[in-house]
């Protein structure tokens, strides 16, 4: 399917259908070079069978933290949905806070990244009034 990408992706309907089931809510809003990007990145990956491994105890909790922690959750994730692997990482990271990001996807800086940004100044204190 690759060599074919940039020509349906040229459309902004058909980046948000590409993106839908995954990353982005609102896949139309990234341009039609940065949907080719993302999809380059992804076949590029060499770290696939550890980002998705099953262990269970390949991350230890947390407690105490080294730093605060602050952990932003997609609320459209369909990868990795809030209602299903949120309990566990709660119990991993017990005094980190969670912040659920609004109509966003698996990847909110597709979906919004001006709503990222004002995370991350937020929750670092950086943030201006």
């Amino acid at each position: 399917m690759r060599p074919i990408a940039p020509f349906p992706l040229k459309s902004a309907t058909m980046r948000r259908l590409w993106f839908r089931g995954n990353a982005a809510v609102h896949g139309d809003r990234i341009t039609a070079q940065r949907a080719v990007e993302i999809i380059d990145d992804y076949l590029a990956c060499t770290v696939y069978n550890e980002i998705f491994s099953t262990d269970e105890e390949q991350i230890a909790p947390l407690d105490p933290p080294p730093c605060p922690i602050t952990l932003a959750w997609s609320e459209k994730d369909a990868m990795l949905p809030v209602a299903s692997y949120g309990p566990n990482a709660h119990k991993r990271l017990p005094q980190a806070t969670f912040e659920i990001l609004p109509d966003v996807g698996h990847d909110p800086m597709m979906d919004d990244p001006s709503l990222v940004a004002r995370t991350i100044l937020a929750c670092t204190g950086a943030a201006t009034n």
